[in-house]
């Protein structure tokens, strides 16, 4: 009998050796076609007049990185319970050739323990868990301020190049009003051919301006359904001017950064969470207690004429020795450090921060400042001066060079004040993002 619970025994060890020997042999995991439907882009319906804001949001509804972010949290959340839990109790059973009392012979013993940690060990270990779930939550909310940015700007570029390809159009057409008027002062013996060579070769140049700016504009559109989470060639509302309003009061935007910036709140979580590991660390020299209740089945046909084959039911306590203390002492280590590079952390966040916000909130101003002084003086400065050169040279009192010179520099400041505008809004949506502002 022995020989055979021996032989079984060395074959139960032989058998988990060799699943052991066995694990470097991995076999190849075929994907599964849900899992990979499942991770493809989305689509899905774009309001015609949507702009950076409510493209934003769907950023958020959509992003594949987003979403896993969120998942992240569902995962740290489930971990809560399973470390506030009390581990499962352990139940034993004794059987076989048992001692003999002299109550009579002992046939079986069972029993049913339950390891209890030392006082506060389960709630600081809890409480650690809750702070890396809230930290995770901030975490997500930075990266949708990210997100939130990146989508803006993106509109911005977009915006930037579909404005381009309108002016560069507009252009061609005043252009033609002008080819034609040279085409009459040729005609009258009053012009030269230099004068149609010159504006076929500024239709040309705007050709040219066209095509690179509709490459940029596919690019924009590239970029902004890939942070929406839909496919590359997905069509997208034209973009339309947008008031852009910057915040005002940068004292106030640099206290919110510094104080409730998802960033910071999630450094300032993990901080916490780490005071409560090193208490759960220094409790680690308090032992465990392990309490337990065992039964033992006594027979009457015992050796002795005394026996009367009362059961026995008596209690256990047990605890462990910590005995090995450096191991203590190193989790206390790991959890300072831990504390020390988190602080660090945040002070290095709460500098970027302080940095991001006051350079956004200077280029908003400065450009939000050039903006209104392109609507206000230099445009219609220019628009009344080539009207004027134009009407001039109809009437041959002016040059075709001046006609020239006068509409290039409309030109100019018409795309100087879209890429202002441009500017302005990637500049508001930085700021935004870095004080902590949806």
């Amino acid at each position: 009998m022995k020989l055979s619970i021996l032989s079984l025994s060395a074959l139960a060890i032989l058998s988990s050796c060799s699943e052991f020997s066995d694990s470097g042999d991995i076999p190849l995991v075929k994907v599964d076609e849900a899992t990979i439907d499942g991770s493809k882009a989305e689509s899905y319906h774009i309001p015609s007049q949507a702009g950076p804001e409510t493209l934003a949001e769907l950023a958020s509804r959509h992003n594949p990185r987003l979403k896993a972010m969120r998942h992240r949290v569902e995962r740290m959340e489930a971990k809560i319970p399973q470390v506030e839990s009390l581990p499962d109790p352990m139940a034993n059973l004794a059987l076989g050739n048992l001692p003999e009392t002299a109550a009579g012979r002992v046939d079986a013993v069972v029993g049913v323990s339950q390891k209890i940690p030392f006082l506060g060990k389960r709630r600081e270990e809890g409480l650690a868990a809750r702070r890396e779930v809230l930290a995770v939550r901030a975490d997500v909310a930075a990266y949708e301020l990210k997100l939130t940015e990146q989508v803006r700007s993106a509109w911005w570029d977009y915006y930037l190049a579909g404005i381009t390809i309108r002016i560069s159009k507009e252009s061609q057409q005043l252009l033609r009003v002008v080819e034609e008027s040279v085409e009459a002062q040729v005609a009258a013996s009053q012009g030269g051919q230099a004068d149609q060579l010159r504006v076929a070769n500024e239709i040309t140049k705007i050709d040219r301006d066209l095509a690179e700016a509709r490459s940029v504009e596919k690019v924009a559109k590239a970029r902004l359904n890939s942070l929406l989470n839909r496919p590359a060639g997905a069509p997208l509302p034209i973009a339309t001017d947008r008031e852009v309003d910057p915040p005002q009061n940068l004292k106030s935007l640099l206290v919110g950064a510094e104080t409730r910036h998802p960033e910071v709140v999630s450094a300032a979580n993990r901080i916490e969470a780490f005071k409560h590991r090193l208490i759960r660390a220094k409790l680690e020299k308090y032992p465990d207690f392990t309490i337990g209740v065992q039964g033992a089945a006594v027979a009457s046909n015992g050796l002795a004429p005394s026996a009367n084959g009362d059961d026995q039911i008596f209690g256990t306590l047990g605890f462990n020795i910590p005995l090995w203390q450096e191991p203590r002492r190193a989790m206390i280590r790991e959890a300072n450090a831990g504390i020390a590079e988190t602080q660090a952390l945040l002070g290095s966040t709460r500098s970027d921060l302080r940095f991001r916000v006051q350079d956004a909130y200077f280029r908003a101003k400065t450009a939000r400042e050039v903006s209104d002084l392109f609507k206000t003086r230099l445009l219609p400065d220019a628009q009344q001066a080539y009207e004027v050169t134009l009407t001039s040279y109809a009437a041959g009192k002016d040059t075709f060079i001046n006609v020239i010179d006068t509409w290039r520099q409309l030109l100019t400041y018409q795309l100087q004040f879209a890429r202002n505008r441009a500017q302005l809004g990637k500049a508001v949506a930085t700021l935004k993002a870095a004080a902590g502002l949806k």
